[in-house]
């Protein structure tokens, strides 16, 4: 076992992250980008089902989470023995949860998709691409854990890698089926999730050959016959809270979905375009905040507290300027970029009218990203998952019903609900991060 560049800057981390989250938010959104040359109409099944689905992804973080934070603390702390022990039992975890979920989303696909009150007619475009992608999540929940692993021993290049494998295969196999490239029949939606679920099988295959090879991890079965509990509390220790408050986002942002989705076929398909585009903006901020917590946990496995409390605040500044540019960009060229997903007059209409709110919800969302990241580095987890549950559900949900539903603002009063919930969350996560209780709370 051998761990690479120990001493990364936050630079040599934070960039080549950047670029697989780039590339996995593609992989994660081309299946939308490509439909909206098909059909406004798939889109709106794809957005209106996506928060379902993401649900999945939330809850693989809770093991990998924890997963990435061992593995960097004990690095800090130079106890190189715990760590196959924190791969073993992190994979063994969620292939457990995946092999449950996916059964859940196999068997009662229309249940929940009638619960989140998306129409007959789009459950019955949607529901077999629901069924393959959420039914079939075990790849999705190995390459997650695999990837927190070598990313903590500071191989952020091989996730990079085998992500740019995943999308080249991806958009091949959705061409294929949605436009009958090579000769292939149109399956429509159905199609995309077929090409899902191939593109995530061979990023599963890359990334355990990658684990075996770069950190001389295999899995035996009788090594792990007698359960080292340790590891598994400390994991759920961490991975619980913090999971816990993805989770709840989750939730809460599928109550506004639910909302949403009473607003009709326009408002959806806005909502999802809008979505796609946030996700490109708080990207960077996204990348830096898992940089800055790699590094902060190394820092605090080695008890050097000063250097974490500064390297949170320094990404802060970075992340807050990059992020201003962007939307400084974004509503320069909005025209342009709302017109590459879509030529509804009455979508662009609704698009144009919240687009500005970004410049309200993003500057407070990262605070949120790149704060809450350094705090779960330290092992403060418990802190952010209580603030997060009052105010996604107190602020977030509260306010969209009251201002989208009551008052008819429509999704300008549901952007206007999630950005106050981004600010007034972001300004208490400052507080608690300068008051440093959470150097107290580490593992190692």
């Amino acid at each position: 076992m051998e761990i690479n560049n120990q001493k990364s800057t936050l630079l040599q981390l934070t960039f080549p992250i950047f670029l697989e989250l780039l590339l996995m938010t593609i992989v994660g959104n081309i299946d939308i980008i490509m439909v909206s040359k098909f059909s406004d109409k798939g889109v709106g099944v794809l957005g209106g089902m996506s928060q379902i689905l993401y649900t999945q992804s939330v809850i693989f973080s809770f093991i990998s989470i924890g997963t990435g934070i061992l593995i960097a603390q004990y690095i800090g702390a130079k106890k190189r023995d715990k760590i196959f022990e924190v791969i073993g039992v992190s994979l063994g975890l969620n292939i457990l949860i995946s092999l449950v979920l996916g059964a859940v989303y196999g068997f009662y696909a229309k249940d929940i998709l009638l619960k989140i009150k998306l129409s007959e007619d789009l459950i019955e475009i949607g529901i077999n691409y629901f069924r393959i992608v959420g039914g079939i999540c075990i790849f999705q929940a190995i390459t997650v854990t695999a990837s927190a692993a070598l990313r903590s021993f500071g191989y952020v290049k091989i996730p990079l890698l085998i992500n740019i494998v995943i999308n080249l295969i991806n958009v091949l196999i959705n061409g294929m089926f949605l436009f009958g490239w090579l000769g292939m029949p149109i399956l429509g939606v159905t199609g995309v999730g077929i090409a899902t679920i191939f593109s995530r099988f061979i990023g599963f295959l890359l990334v355990i050959i990658a684990l075996k090879k770069y950190c001389d991890f295999t899995i035996y079965i009788k090594k792990y016959k007698k359960i080292p509990w340790d590891i598994f509390k400390y994991i759920l220790q961490i991975g619980v809270p913090s999971g816990t408050e993805h989770l709840c986002w989750n939730l809460a942002q599928i109550v506004i979905l639910s909302m949403v989705n009473t607003m009709g076929i326009e408002n959806i398909t806005a909502r999802t375009y809008l979505n796609l585009i946030a996700t490109f903006i708080m990207m960077f901020s996204i990348s830096l905040g898992q940089g800055t917590a790699i590094l902060n946990a190394r820092n605090i496995g080695a008890r050097k507290i000063k250097e974490a409390y500064f390297q949170c605040l320094n990404s802060l500044k970075i992340s807050l300027i990059s992020v201003s540019i962007l939307l400084l960009v974004l509503m320069i060229f909005q025209d342009p970029i709302l017109q590459f997903f879509t030529q509804d007059e009455n979508i662009l209409k609704i698009s144009k009218k919240i687009i500005w709110l970004f410049l309200f919800i993003e500057t407070g969302r990262t605070f949120n990203i790149i704060i809450i990241n350094s705090l779960h580095s330290a092992g403060d987890v418990k802190f952010p998952m209580l603030v997060g549950i009052f105010c996604m559900f107190g602020i977030a949900v509260t306010l969209s019903y009251f201002l989208g539903i009551k008052m008819q603002m429509a999704l300008m009063g549901v952007w206007i609900a999630n950005g106050t919930d981004e600010w007034v969350r972001g300004i208490l996560m400052l507080k608690r991060w300068n008051s440093l209780k959470w150097s107290r709370k580490g593992f190692i």
